[in-house]
């Protein structure tokens, strides 16, 4: 008999069904969908099993309810929903959700893989591994929630200690100040003493010894205080100091986290394989070129680049050969673009760049130097040569345009060039017919 698994493991796999329900029932009958949306929300918001369970009693509830109503319909292998459907579904789902950017390179991978295996075969592996996503987020939502929390208490212990030295040293001062009032008080009070002792006094004698009294008095509160106000100067320099100390260490901390957030954003923002901008890094960039276009009206053109034949690489030479090809290609890209050019790599064998200053012409004519250079590059692996071309669709920011309008066009361009043969550069035509048509 197996083990039972430790009550974290427990949960955590409850939570998984929770999600694999959800994703499989979105869309399958309008009774349950304000339930599912509804722990849709409550998932994104990191809530708990334990918080999910008025949701789920009442979904047992419609269930129930369903299923003295009627069956669910089959098809004829026994299957209620088709394999296709529910990937195509859960791909609309990953496009939707708003995803931590160190989890932006898993979702654009897992939606690559639905896209290129809605069959039986790969079906639940790709499930799982869209769960398994879905987890590793709820629990790095979690966990980021917890150091932050954390962050913010001691933030808040060491502000409350700054203000305590900040009250001390101020009590200090006041200190200081009452005292040296009280002082003027004592001295004023000798002086008026010693007066009025000069005026009765009969003899000299009887003067001296009268005056000479209220002196030693009033030279021993003058010592006191002195003594009192160098006791005070200590302390008060101590309360600086260790106020000094506890700002420098929340700077520190402060600075450490900000480093850090700048190294996670900068990883999330790179596509590891090629070591280019990724698809989150291009958006990005394309908001600020597009909004400089609209600004100075200097010349915008988009790429977009496509592997040809790709999977036939993959294929034939393995995944390491597919990647090794992705590296070169985009190295290419990278070396034979200008420096205010931008290029990154889309997703799966798909480049994008942006060249400013460029009419969609120009775009063309450098575009098919570096095709040229790619198509006789003399790619190889592990001896044997490979054939390796690309294809590129061009299109130009025209007034009115949206990003969206150009890179619709861009890959209409695309298609056109694939279409034709691949392993060659086309203008979208609506916009200017192709030089090498």
């Amino acid at each position: 008999m197996s083990a039972i698994p430790p009550a974290a493991d427990q949960e955590k796999l409850l939570y998984k069904l929770v999600i694999q329900f959800l994703i499989f029932s979105q869309g399958s009958h309008k009774l349950l969908e304000p339930h599912l949306i509804q722990i849709g929300k409550r998932l994104k918001s990191g809530a708990s099993l334990h918080e999910l369970t008025p949701e789920l009693l009442a979904i047992s509830k419609t269930l129930l309810h369903i299923s003295k109503q009627t069956e669910p319909s089959k098809k004829e292998n026994g299957s209620t929903q088709q394999p296709a459907y529910l990937l195509q579904r859960l791909d609309e789902l990953l496009d939707s959700s708003d995803v931590p950017l160190r989890f932006q390179q898993q979702k654009a991978a897992l939606r690559q893989r639905i896209k290129a295996n809605a069959d039986d075969s790969t079906f639940n592996k790709v499930i799982d591994s869209a769960v398994a996503l879905l987890v590793d987020i709820k629990d790095y939502a979690v966990s980021e929630q917890k150091d932050i929390g954390g962050f913010l208490s001691q933030l808040t212990t060491q502000l409350g200690e700054i203000e305590q030295h900040v009250e001390l040293v101020g009590q200090s001062s006041q200190l200081s100040y009452d005292q040296r009032q009280h002082l003027d008080l004592e001295i004023n009070q000798q002086l008026d003493d010693i007066k009025g002792c000069a005026n009765e006094a009969e003899e000299l004698t009887a003067l001296k010894t009268i005056t000479s009294d209220h002196l030693d008095r009033l030279m021993m509160q003058l010592m006191e205080h002195k003594q009192l106000e160098s006791e005070r100067q200590l302390h008060a320099q101590q309360q600086l100091t260790l106020m000094a100390e506890k700002l420098q260490a929340l700077e520190t901390e402060t600075e450490a986290l900000r480093t850090k957030l700048k190294i996670e954003h900068d990883r999330a923002l790179c596509d590891t394989l090629t070591g280019l901008p990724n698809r989150l890094a291009y958006k990005d960039r394309v908001d600020m070129e597009a909004n400089r276009w609209r600004r100075y009206r200097a010349p915008l053109s988009l790429l977009i680049w496509d592997i040809d034949y790709f999977k036939p690489i993959n294929d034939n030479y393995g995944h390491k050969a597919g990647d090794k090809t992705l590296s070169l290609v985009g190295q290419l890209l990278l070396n034979n673009c200008r420096s205010t050019d931008f290029v990154a790599r889309y997703g799966g064998e798909e480049f994008v760049m942006l060249m400013p200053n460029t009419q969609a012409i120009q775009a063309y004519a450098m575009a098919e130097k570096v095709r040229d250079m790619i198509e006789h590059c003399g790619f190889n692996y592990n001896g044997e040569k490979i054939d390796l071309t690309i294809s590129c669709g061009i299109s130009e920011f025209t007034d009115g345009d949206q990003h969206d309008d150009v890179f619709i066009r861009a890959d209409q361009a695309l298609y056109q060039a694939k279409q034709a043969g691949r392993n060659r550069c086309m203008i979208y035509q609506n916009e200017l017919d192709s030089p090498n048509n």
